[in-house]
């Protein structure tokens, strides 16, 4: 119920948002104050901006904006605390059987009629909610006062309900105790208090909880401490998150929190999980506490800071400028702008929960399937819908072990996903492709493959020993970086419906690549090895803040370069040079210790010779993992 709200509130403020009154704040004013905050350069053309409206838009910066009092007031009550609901103080979810309550709100009517987590509703006011959905949600709304009854399923036995709707003060962190020793945390934004809340929700059920379930879908932010705060619970203190500023200076974020569980973690994410939710999530991802299971997330790696009468208080008089101060790294230096957290396993909206009860539902006595991911061992509930096992086992990449057994009490066998599902009689829809097994990079093509983010040349096949056109080499990097292009196409050659156009034009966008000259970019010659080096340099510089810093170092030596350094990169031509000079750099490093960034040591590259698809899945490979973006 609860995070339906939110989301309706979200939309709300959206709309009130497009539709705001001019500003009490000046041009001149909002541009003092983006001079000494804002993250990225100003464009000449903001300073003749006739209203603080039009200088926002010209900006182009999405979370840059301007609020009335009114609408800051609004933001802060959205973002800071709870939501205001007339029901019966239940938080739920939809199943088949019925009406799930996997919370009880303090408070409501629900808990001084003793209804109780797991309780299943399955009749309102008589009418069925078997099979539950979004359309029964507002059986449970009403009026203030409003009587409702309610019949229940409990231990088997069905028992009707009177209650009386009542306002309900809605945390936005609610954390209970479900079936089989699973802590559940629902998370719609990071406030002030959602460490706190966190924090001594641990406290009460850890020692019940075999597994905590984080729920960050449709969590779009809030405050970068809380969700430090809730790390550092995970996995103790240390070092996190780093902060760059306009003029290039890093600022280390620390978590201060003791560990206060050691049990496996699943975090739940999808498109509209941002900002401090993909700080959490790649967090726990990449410090081995647990798995994130879900869609990829939304790809906010910047932070606002925000000015109002307590800040400027010459300037404000309850209205807010938001103007992005920052762009942030994860601890191993790398952005989760544009890209996004690509989780552990990569599974479709309607089955993420389900998927995550299946890894939570299980036991080491009872379970034939077991999955083996970060250090933890998840056994799979045996009762599990073969749906829901397809949607798991079709997302589990390489590094994901798999183990089954024939009976419970028997021996666990590692097989492959595929084999798994043929044991199980499940239809599954291989994401790993069926002409790479003799090919000596077929690790990093299948473990694209699994997080979508390589195309076959038809359904299955690969085709690795191809050469790459450079509209494969755009499509393929515009899909790992989550990103698009749907304007007038930049060059002569590229249609603007072919299938590239969007990668190419996207890629073009970014700087990744240019043209060949005269207006064309020539999208089906091959690639180059130093041309694919160049672009993947490029794009890890844009990815790593490391990474950048050296690149910006090289460039700054003009090609004045130590003599090691010139004869490594003499075969290189001089607009290669950098890039090639940063991916060395990133090997010889080691960088958060993984990964090569290369596909085959330099001494064994050919710069003029065309780069084969598998190679080029590998360079691909070896930076993401490198740079910690694929778990």
């Amino acid at each position: 119920m609860k995070k339906m709200m939110s989301r309706l509130i979200s939309a709300l403020l959206a709309l009130v948002l497009l539709a705001a009154p001019a500003s009490a704040l000046t041009v001149e004013q909002a541009l003092e104050l983006l001079e000494e905050n804002y993250y990225y350069e100003i464009p000449q053309e903001a300073y003749g901006a006739a209203t603080v409206d039009e200088l926002i838009r010209i900006l182009g910066d999405p979370y840059t904006e301007y609020m009335t009092a009114e609408q800051y007031q609004e933001f802060l009550d959205l973002v800071e605390s709870t939501v205001d609901l007339v029901g019966i103080g239940v938080s739920v979810r939809f199943t088949g059987q019925g009406i799930l309550v996997d919370g009880v709100i303090s408070g409501g009517a629900a808990q001084e009629a003793d209804l109780r987590s797991g309780d299943l509703i399955v009749a309102v006011d008589g009418v069925s909610c078997v099979p539950a959905g979004e359309e029964h949600r507002d059986l449970l709304l009403g009026e203030e006062g409003a009587p409702v009854t309610i019949t229940v399923l409990r231990d088997g036995a069905a028992r009707d309900y009177t209650l009386s709707r009542r306002a309900v003060h809605i945390p936005n962190t609610q954390i209970s105790l479900l079936e089989g020793g699973v802590g559940y945390v629902d998370c719609d934004s990071f406030g002030t208090d959602t460490g706190a809340l966190f924090l001594q929700g641990l406290q009460e059920y850890d020692s019940q909880v075999n597994c905590w379930i984080i729920d960050l879908r449709g969590n779009s932010g809030g405050y970068t401490a809380s969700a430090l705060d809730m790390l550092g619970a995970l996995d103790g203190q240390g070092c996190y998150l780093y902060f760059e500023d306009s003029e290039g200076n890093v600022y280390p974020n620390l978590t201060y929190t003791e560990t206060v569980t050691d049990k496996p973690v699943i975090v739940l994410t999808d498109g509209g999980s941002a900002s401090a939710s993909e700080l959490l999530a790649a967090g726990v991802r990449d410090t081995g506490r647990g798995l994130t299971v879900g869609g990829r997330t939304y790809g906010k790696g910047v932070a606002q800071v925000m000015l109002d009468e307590e800040t400027d208080p010459d300037y404000f008089d309850g209205d807010s400028l938001k103007i992005t101060i920052y762009r942030f790294y994860s601890a191993a230096g790398t952005t989760t702008d544009l890209v996004g957290v690509i989780p552990t396993l990569m599974v479709d909206d309607r089955y993420t929960a389900a998927v995550a009860a299946a890894l939570s539902g299980g036991s080491e006595d009872a379970s034939i399937l077991c999955l083996v991911a970060g250090g933890h061992a998840y056994y799979v509930d045996p009762e599990a819908d073969p749906e829901v096992l397809s949607a798991l086992l079709e997302a589990v990449p390489p590094q994901v072990l798999v183990f089954f057994r024939w009976d419970a009490g028997g021996t666990f066998q590692q097989f492959t996903p595929a084999q798994a599902a043929e044991m199980l009689n499940l239809e599954l829809e291989n994401r790993w492709f069926s002409d790479v097994d003799d090919s000596p990079y077929a690790g990093a093509i299948n473990t694209l493959g699994s997080y979508l983010l390589l195309n076959g040349t038809s359904t299955g096949v690969f085709s690795p020993r191809n050469q790459l056109t450079r509209a494969q080499l755009c499509t393929m990097l515009a899909r790992i970086l989550n990103v698009g292009y749907d304007g007038p196409s930049q060059f002569s050659d590229v249609a603007e419906d072919a299938w590239y156009a969007r990668g190419v034009n996207a890629m073009a966008e970014l700087g990744l690549v240019n043209g060949v000259g005269g207006g064309r970019f020539d999208p089906d010659s091959p690639v180059t090895q130093q041309q694919f080096l160049t672009i993947l340099g490029r794009a890890a510089r844009y990815l790593n803040v490391a990474l950048d810093a050296y690149g910006d170092a090289v460039d700054a030596l003009e090609g004045d370069l130590p003599l090691s350094a010139a004869m490594m990169l003499a075969p290189y031509a001089d607009w290669a040079k950098t890039s090639v000079a940063v991916l060395v750099w990133g090997v010889e490093n080691g960088l958060n210790g993984r990964g090569d960034l290369l596909f085959a040591p330099l001494d064994q590259l050919s710069p003029s010779e065309p780069i084969l698809r598998e190679q080029a899945a590998a360079g691909l490979y070896e930076v993401l993992y490198g740079l910690s973006i694929l778990p």
